[in-house]
């Protein structure tokens, strides 16, 4: 008898190498990932679709369908009539032109939660659970604009004596018994000495508008030895602390009412008082961003059912913040387990609530550790042994916290339950190799600029240009007739634009190398093979090699370079899942919904193109072999029917 998994969880990593999974999962900075792939399958060649970047290749893995099928090519679209110029952030669910896997589910009355998944809000379905999907964090918006990150409610804030780069500035002052001081302490906790500032907060990227707030900050020399903690607090009174800190410590979670232009949003918080110096003239006191409790979630209200009981619901990483040089290493490790601490925290309390059977999340901190720290990591772009060794402390430490965080949801999943790992793309070490392709295709002539005689900047002259780079790997021809200022007439003199394009594309030489950066050019029609097709895709698709670049995007799906690769990861186990299994064979991510599809026997998504993963199976014949059963059963019943029809005689009863 064929027993399926009754349920299944897809829990996505964003940009992790999976070599490095593997080997974190071996040598128990991982445990968790390492029992997992003891227990079930991990693939050596998963390939990600191309471009190799984030919201097309998550919306690839719960629909199935290829960049061209879905629709949404790169991390922007660019939507059919727009002007050429004309991108937005590819994070609407109104973009995808492909059935998600929820949808499907619930065609036959099964419930799905999707947390942080990108690319997947507004909402497609009725009946499930949803919190986020906007962004790469749950609060966090990336639909308005080109480039707009809205947070609700507001990014980190450091408070800091030493001018930092976006830091605020503040002066500390002799306590305020003094005339002309303004308002003095109350209820003061004992000290030798006070020192005092205000606490202004700057609410950077605020999706809303919040109503100013300051707080209170009182330092304090508590035995005449020199300054030793701070006390935060609303007001100047010192019995209703926000918090009361030392150096390296954190406060507990905070939780407080902001007054917004959408109304009231209650937030959480942390302090961490980084730097506190005797003499009372240097401090830098950290405040994590504001994290909204009530998220973009469906149904309207869904968290307010939900305790704060751990982590914070951070609405960015701390990637700015780190690189501002505001927190060191450690720092930023904790900000990640804050986070992944509530991650866990926020989708086991919605199993218990609600009655599911498909979770899809979706955790973003690997691509941001290594856009922050992949040039430090690796020996490709660092020869410094101690500099990638603290850079490889750092990218441990928040994997130990993710692993910890897929441990807890594991747990509560249940033992009948599919879990896969998956990943959306890897990522490669940068160089200072330059591919330039604007430039390029200014200096062929092919675009071209004027000035603007009122702001005095340079434009594009659209009644010269004849194409113009668009996104991360696409090149358009300015085509007369399809786009609002085409000068390029359909037929033979575009195909003479796309040559001369694609010939510039492989004869183009970087001068430090000899090499040619790019690896790959061809015609829109040609790029199917690529699974790129159709109205959101260029004229022109090119691909260049990992020395060129960022850290994912414009490589292909094979691309490797120093420790890093672009291959995704896909980890599977479960029931009817092969254990300690090594998938030697080339999979694509378009074959995950298919393979849970065909595990908890639901209906495929109406624009899937993958494969069943057959060779990943204990019973990859399950449905023949039932099939095979069924039938067996059948003729056994059909001869005892024959039998008694003989001993009873009964030949011609009707």
């Amino acid at each position: 008898m064929h027993h399926p998994p009754k349920k299944a969880i897809l829990i996505g990593l964003d940009c992790p190498l999976p070599e490095l999974i593997r080997a974190y999962g071996a040598d128990g900075t991982m445990p968790r990932v390492g029992q997992l792939i003891v227990r079930g399958v991990f693939a050596e060649n998963c390939l990600c679709p191309f471009p190799t970047i984030t919201p097309p290749n998550w919306t690839t893995l719960v629909t199935g369908a290829t960049l061209g099928t879905h629709g949404i090519t790169c991390f922007h679209v660019h939507r059919p009539g727009d002007p050429l110029n004309v991108i937005h952030q590819a994070f609407d669910t109104a973009d995808s032109r492909a059935e998600y896997l929820w949808d499907a589910a619930e065609r036959v009355g099964k419930k799905s939660i999707l947390f942080n998944y990108p690319t997947s809000w507004p909402p497609t379905f009725r009946e499930g659970w949803q919190i986020g999907g906007a962004g790469l964090c749950p609060n966090e918006r990336r639909q308005g604009g080109a480039w707009a990150t809205l947070l609700s409610l507001c990014d980190s804030q450091l408070f800091s004596t030493e001018e930092l780069p976006q830091a605020h500035l503040i002066e500390l002052r002799p306590g305020s018994d003094r005339e002309g001081a303004g308002p003095s302490w109350i209820h003061k906790p004992p000290a030798r000495k006070y020192r005092e500032a205000s606490l202004p907060l700057r609410f950077r990227k605020a999706e809303r508008a919040v109503s100013p707030v300051t707080w209170e900050l009182l330092v304090l020399d508590s035995a005449g030895e020199g300054f030793d903690r701070v006390l935060v607090a609303e007001e100047k009174d010192g019995a209703r602390p926000l918090a009361t800190l030392r150096v390296g410590e954190w406060s507990e979670t905070l939780v407080r009412t902001f007054s917004t232009a959408d109304g009231e949003r209650r937030a959480a918080f942390r302090f961490k008082l980084l730097e506190l110096s005797p003499d009372g003239q240097r401090l830098r006191l950290f405040l994590t961003p504001l994290g909204d409790l009530d998220p973009l979630c469906y149904p309207e209200g869904l968290t307010r059912s939900l305790e704060l009981r751990a982590g914070l619901p951070l609405p960015a990483g701390p990637e700015e913040p780190y690189t501002l040089g505001w927190i060191d290493g450690d720092t930023y490790v904790e900000m990640w387990n804050l986070a992944h601490d509530w991650y866990a925290d926020v989708v086991t309390q919605l199993f218990a609530q609600t009655d599911w059977t498909l979770l899809f999340m979706h955790a973003h901190c690997p691509d941001w550790v290594y856009h922050c720290l992949m040039n430090k990591v690796d020996p490709v772009s660092q020869p410094d042994p101690a500099v990638r060794a603290a850079a490889e402390q750092i990218e441990r430490g928040c994997h130990a916290g993710i692993d910890r965080m897929i441990g807890q949801i594991v747990d509560a999943a249940g033992e009948d339950t599919l879990v896969l790992i998956v990943s959306d793309h890897g990522g490669v070490p940068t160089t200072s190799h330059a591919f330039n392709l604007p430039r390029l295709l200014r200096e062929a002539g092919l675009t071209v600029f004027e000035t603007d005689p009122e702001t005095g900047q340079e434009r594009i002259d659209w009644s010269r240009t004849k194409a113009v780079a668009q996104r991360s790997v696409y090149v358009y021809v300015n085509l007369k007739g399809r786009d609002p200022h085409g000068i390029v007439e359909p037929g033979e003199e575009y195909e003479r634009v796309r040559d001369e394009i694609i010939h510039l594309l492989y004869s183009c030489i970087d001068p430090a190398t000899g090499r040619h950066p790019v690896t790959l050019a061809l015609r829109r029609e040609d790029a199917r093979i690529l699974g790129l097709y159709g109205d959101t895709v260029g004229d022109v698709v090119y691909a260049i090699g990992p020395e060129y670049g960022h850290e994912h995007g414009q490589q292909l799906p094979t691309a490797t370079l120093g420790h890093g690769q672009m291959k995704s990861l896909f980890i599977m186990a479960g029931p009817g899942v092969k254990e300690g299994y090594r998938l030697e064979r080339t999979m694509n991510l378009t074959d995950v919904v298919p393979t849970i599809c065909h595990l908890l026997e639901l209906p495929v998504p109406a624009q899937c193109e993958g494969a069943i993963v057959y060779q990943a199976l204990t019973r990859p014949n399950a449905p023949l072999e039932e099939k095979q059963r069924l039938e067996e059963n059948y003729r056994r019943l059909q001869a005892v029917l024959e039998q008694q029809e003989a001993l009873s005689h009964s030949y011609n009863v009707l």
